[in-house]
């Protein structure tokens, strides 16, 4: 039965991804003693799936090449996915999702929201760009309080993240959706009238629409991670969870720009998390950072470059915190390096650099066959729903963290 389900999961997904340029992607099965032989692999792939002592990463061709050359003994299987590879021209120019998906919101659909919203709610919204892609697209951020804040010092601060990773689509929706709700509440639910009165919050629901729209280009999913760094139409795109300045060039990540994991040339070399820089470090009143993920039903913090807690009283409230928002979501709550080392990512920057408590969410599903990365437009509401009570208790605590403990 449970083969059947995983065959018929394989070729549904496969259906989805044929191309006519093709490019040889690998489904690796790790077996893993310890955390250790995790951090190992986790310096050649992102693992998207672990559990007990098995791991399981899709890679690119010379990932795979990498860890067959430097850690062959960890591997257990290797299966060829035959998905769409890396290009930038020979596909047809549409910018949708594959057909049943189409709820999910692509980039202009995305902005048109925003721009609604802002015309509809001008009392509480400010609608603005951090800055362009490489591209040249607007990565938008829409600032949520009342407009009487703005007349004064800002009131306490947090900002909630989407879409770092291209193929990660779901992280997009739920910031979107609990904004709707916060939108739609104002005036009605008391609770959310008075946090939209009392804090200053800030949504950026896709970090990173290059390499998103680029992942549904010709209304195919190719399995895309990175942003779209290229040279002459040699696309290979930067990870910008690996970009962030701080431990940046560490384990867990890649100086080879052919890897799924490439850190970039220098911390921050990408426009989208320069542009994510400069708003922290200039709003010093945005005391928390959510950054939504998929998938593996997580809720992390720091550290992640290193096998340690931050210690003291902030790694009781980052425990404190995550215990108490795994009660909605039924997420397990743990530090990064808990999984295995990987370096240069949002939270260890935002906190390591600039003391904002961070938190990384790995939204839905918990596994590759229960959708992976790309689990179906009926997740979305039910997703959405139970991330509800998480942000409103970090919008409540962005005032003081410390009054957690």
């Amino acid at each position: 039965m449970l083969r059947n389900v995983v065959l018929g999961l394989l070729m549904m997904f496969l259906s989805l991804m044929t191309a006519t340029a093709k490019s040889p992607y690998h489904l690796v099965t790790f077996k893993f003693k310890n955390k250790q032989d995790r951090s190992k692999a986790a310096d050649f792939v992102h693992l998207d799936v672990i559990k007990g002592n098995e791991g399981k990463a899709i890679v690119n061709s010379f990932d795979l090449k990498q860890i067959q050359k430097n850690i062959p003994t960890l591997i257990s299987s290797v299966k060829k996915l035959d998905l769409p590879g890396p290009s930038i021209k020979g596909e047809e120019e549409t910018y949708q999702f594959p057909r049943g998906d189409e709820k999910f919101h692509t980039y202009k659909e995305l902005t048109e929201k925003l721009q609604n919203w802002s015309r509809q709610y001008p009392n509480i919204t400010n609608l603005s760009s951090l800055g362009t892609t490489i591209q040249g697209k607007q990565i938008w951020i829409l600032r949520l309080t009342h407009q009487n804040n703005l007349r004064k010092e800002p009131p306490p601060g947090i900002i909630f993240m989407g879409s770092h990773h291209a193929r990660e689509h779901l992280s997009t929706e739920v910031p979107l959706n609990v904004l709707e709700h916060l939108l739609k509440n104002y005036g009605k639910n008391p609770e959310i009238t008075k946090l939209v009165n009392e804090r200053d919050i800030y949504y950026v629901p896709m970090v990173n629409p290059d390499g998103a729209m680029y992942d549904i280009k010709g209304r195919r999913y190719k399995m895309w991670r990175k942003n779209m760094r290229s040279e002459r139409n040699n696309l290979y795109g930067v990870d910008l969870n690996r970009n962030y300045g701080y431990g940046w060039g560490g384990r867990g990540s890649s100086s080879s720009r052919r890897s799924d994991i490439f850190r970039g040339p220098k911390p921050f070399s990408e426009p989208e998390t320069s542009a994510i820089k400069n708003f922290i470090e200039e709003n010093q009143h945005v005391k928390i950072v959510l950054t939504y993920h998929t998938f593996s039903e997580l809720i992390l913090y720091p550290w992640g470059h290193k096998n340690e807690g931050v210690g003291g009283r902030d790694q009781q409230v980052f425990e404190t915190m995550a215990r108490k928002m795994a009660t909605w979501t039924g997420y397990t709550p743990q530090r990064s390096s808990d999984l295995y080392v990987a370096s240069g990512d949002t939270c260890d920057w935002a906190y390591g650099a600039l003391k904002r408590f961070c938190f990384t969410f790995e939204l839905t599903p918990r596994s590759q066959w229960e959708g992976g990365f790309y689990p179906g437009a009926r997740v979305i509401d039910r997703v959405s729903k139970a991330n509800i009570k998480p942000a409103l208790y970090l919008i409540k605590h962005s005032k003081d963290p410390y009054g957690v403990l």
